[in-house]
């Protein structure tokens, strides 16, 4: 994020105005392509989780906690299983709540190849979370 910054800053100069935040998160994007492409990918850190955390009578503390961890693992499994193009629309579309002229901004793509980046992500995350919803059920 620092690197991030201070390339933004570095680039302000060029910036012509619009959007801020697109403009920002096209440079975080490229920034952050440019450290996975010179260093290995660690893996994803969990993040805190308001649900995790909160109490809820009738289930033990345990079982809740595992059926979470677990329900979250699959996720991340399959989010990772996409392709980085539908990863990161998916994850700027449902995650960061971005329209779809936002994510195309970011992208250096047009809004149509977002719509249907988003469709066949969502597609693919159906296909590899049902058969586990299948067994929960």
């Amino acid at each position: 994020m620092q690197e991030a910054c201070l390339r933004a800053w570095k680039g302000f100069a060029g910036f012509r105005g619009g959007d801020g935040r697109s403009w920002l998160l096209t440079i975080v994007r490229n920034t952050c392509y440019t450290w996975l492409r010179e260093n290995r990918p660690q893996r994803l850190a969990v993040e805190f989780n308001e649900d995790l955390h909160s109490e809820d009578v009738g289930v033990p503390e345990a079982e809740r906690l595992l059926v979470a961890s677990t329900n979250r693992q699959t996720l991340e499994k399959a989010l990772l299983e996409l392709p980085p193009e539908f990863r990161e629309a998916i994850v700027l579309r449902e995650l960061e709540g971005l329209s779809y002229k936002e994510i195309s901004e970011i992208a250096n793509v047009p809004v149509g190849t977002v719509m249907s980046r988003l469709a066949r992500a969502r597609a693919r995350l159906q296909l590899c979370l049902a058969p586990q919803v299948r067994k929960e059920a």
